[in-house]
């Protein structure tokens, strides 16, 4: 394969990213859906999780029963 069209291929390439990468920037910044940064920080499979029963039970005790007793 010629050198030229190594790097054309190349440079066909990072334009095609750089184009994607600044049309998803520009809907987030418009205010539309886009799927950049649409993965949390638990991974994309976590919006989807399934609801399980056995969740925690949060308690909040009273402040009466904070203190200590003397």
């Amino acid at each position: 394969m010629a050198m030229w069209l190594q790097y054309l291929l190349v440079v066909l390439a990072v334009t095609a990213c750089a184009a994607y990468l600044l049309r998803q920037a520009w809907l987030i910044l418009a205010g539309r859906r886009s799927r950049l940064g649409s993965c949390c920080a638990k991974g994309c499979g976590a919006q989807q999780a399934p609801q399980s029963a056995s969740t925690q039970r949060i308690v909040f005790l009273p402040v009466e029963m904070l203190a200590r007793k003397k």
